[in-house]
This record gives C-alpha cells, sequence and structure tokens, in this order.
C-alpha cells in the first residue's frame, strides 16, 4: 500500500460557513481568509517533517496549555496573500 502525503494547517479567525447553491443541489461550505490560508498551510505542511503547521494567529489564539506544545517558526507569504504570515511548528 502506498505511503499517503498529507499535510494538516490550521488557521483560526472569522469565516462564514453554510448551504450554497441551488434548491435541489445544497452544498455546505465555508468561505473566509482563514479557509484560503489553511488550505495553503495544508500545502507547505507536505514538505514538513511534521506535516502539521498553523499560522502563529492561530498559536496566540490558543490556550497557554496548548501553547506550550508549540513553538514559532519562519515567516513566509502564501499564496495568493499579500501579508506574511508567521508559522507555528509542534515540538
Amino acid at each position: 500500500m502506498p505511503e499517503v502525503q498529507a499535510g494538516i494547517g490550521v488557521a483560526a479567525g472569522q469565516i462564514v460557513a453554510g448551504n450554497v447553491g441551488a434548491k435541489q443541489r445544497f452544498e455546505y461550505t465555508v468561505v473566509g481568509k482563514p479557509v484560503n490560508q489553511a488550505a495553503r498551510l495544508c500545502e507547505l505542511a507536505k514538505s514538513h517533517p511534521a506535516r502539521l503547521l498553523a499560522s502563529s494567529d492561530t498559536l496566540h489564539a490558543a490556550s497557554e496549555t496548548e501553547r506550550a506544545h508549540w513553538s514559532l517558526g519562519e515567516t513566509v507569504t502564501l499564496r495568493g496573500h499579500e501579508q506574511p504570515t508567521r508559522l507555528a511548528v509542534p515540538t
């Protein structure tokens, strides 16, 4: 069986979630900057040893207990974003 090459990206912030589409064909979706940011972090995480990345904003929103398990890393500009994002990685 081939090895799965997955990456997990975590972002926090305001989003909109709900059903979109015609009455006969609803599709539940989420939209917002954190959704796009998480998708871009997933792309980066695939090439990171831990396979898990979060934005520093997410880390700042987490509890002190959770923050203790992470460290801040490099700053990158994610595709489609103008502002740089500081990465957080699990320790």
